[in-house]
């Protein structure tokens, strides 16, 4: 009797995203709303990557708000330092500019902080303020 072996390639593994995660972060000076970042961020099961997709205000900064993220605690790389599609949402007061991606930053993704900055001119000074909003990643 000969039994024979039909080699069938397998097909790659495909991670799927989660349900969405609110974004909201608002960054307040002295009484001013500055900047803000709303949208969603979403972990894959796999727990190797992100997407996001955020829509950036510039409101009353004196300087356009970057969108930071960190993971695992990790260092700090940039989302948005400008660019993206304008849109008007009702967090913002003047139109917003929407920004969508995914990252696979290498390794486990376990969290990620997003952090958004904006900068008060208040003559002669200036002042940098930050906020930030920690998501889990529930895979893991």
């Amino acid at each position: 009797m000969t039994v024979a072996a039909l080699a069938v390639p397998v097909a790659p593994a495909y991670a799927t995203y989660g349900s969405n995660m609110t974004v909201s972060i608002d960054v307040w000076g002295q009484g001013v709303k500055l900047s803000g970042a709303y949208g969603t961020i979403a972990f894959d099961d796999g727990n190797t990557k992100y997407r996001y997709s955020i829509a950036m205000c510039w409101q009353s900064s004196y300087t356009r708000p970057n969108l930071y993220a960190s993971v695992n605690g990790g260092a700090r790389t940039s989302l948005y330092v400008g660019g993206g599609t304008p849109v008007t949402i009702p967090q913002c007061l003047y139109t917003a500019s929407l920004i969508s991606g995914e990252v696979t930053p290498g390794g486990t993704v376990s969290n990620v902080t997003l952090t958004v900055d904006g900068v008060r001119f208040n003559p002669p000074n200036s002042t940098y303020h930050t906020n930030s909003a920690f998501y889990d990643n529930p895979f893991n």
